[in-house]
């Protein structure tokens, strides 16, 4: 005889269900931009592509696409940082996190450099995507989250600055200075490392470092 399910068998199973669902359509969205581009890409593809309902998709993501995007990139963060796994984090080493942290990044826009391509020629040539970033709120409680992380650093010192604010400047001067070397190649002029420890220098001034004496 089959082992009775349990209430609480039958909720992991719906949260795993959710989460599947959820992956594939963001799997779905970034091949699809990848290929076809952000602008050409609707929903119906993408719930033709994840094999779900579009009802689904606005279940889970009211916004359509860019909500789809902005919740691909809060999870890249937060595994990226670590911010969900503090107790992994040597919260005595600030430049060496921020070393590994854009070591990451670097890979990890490499590994995508054609949707990264795609999304930056999508902003340049449709306004939609634009509008949406500048109407995003980066006051919000994630933001603040991760703004107060870094703050936890020792040696690191904004003095009366926003931490958010911080945070925002950071994210532009990095994200651009890779953005460029993924489009532009600036390896080919720079050394990989010598690329890695400009943004590691940069990084450490944004964030007020003072290395213990």
């Amino acid at each position: 005889m089959p082992a009775k399910k349990t209430v609480q068998d039958d909720q992991k199973s719906i949260k795993r269900d959710k989460k599947a669902k959820i992956s594939s359509i963001q799997d779905a969205t970034c091949k699809l931009i990848e290929t076809k581009g952000y602008e050409n890409v609707t929903i119906r593809d993408i719930a033709e592509a994840g094999g779900v309902s579009i009802g689904l998709i606005y279940k889970y993501f009211p916004g359509g696409k860019f909500d789809i995007l902005k919740e691909i990139s809060y999870q890249y963060t937060d595994e990226l940082l670590m911010t969900k796994k503090p107790e992994n984090v040597n919260f005595n080493d600030f430049p060496g996190y921020i070393r590994n942290v854009i070591n990451n990044m670097q890979q990890y826009w490499k590994d995508n450099s054609s949707l990264t391509k795609a999304l930056i020629m999508t902003a340049l040539l449709d306004s939609e995507i634009v509008d949406e970033v500048k109407n995003m709120d980066f006051k919000n409680e994630y933001y603040k989250a991760v703004a107060e992380f870094f703050c936890r650093f020792k040696g690191v010192e904004i003095g009366d600055k926003d931490p958010v604010e911080v945070l925002i400047d950071w994210g532009i001067a990095v994200k651009g200075i890779i953005i460029c070397d993924v489009i532009y190649s600036l390896s080919l002029i720079k050394s990989e490392k010598s690329l890695t420890e400009l943004m590691v220098d940069i990084s450490l001034n944004i964030w007020g470092y003072q290395k213990n004496p």
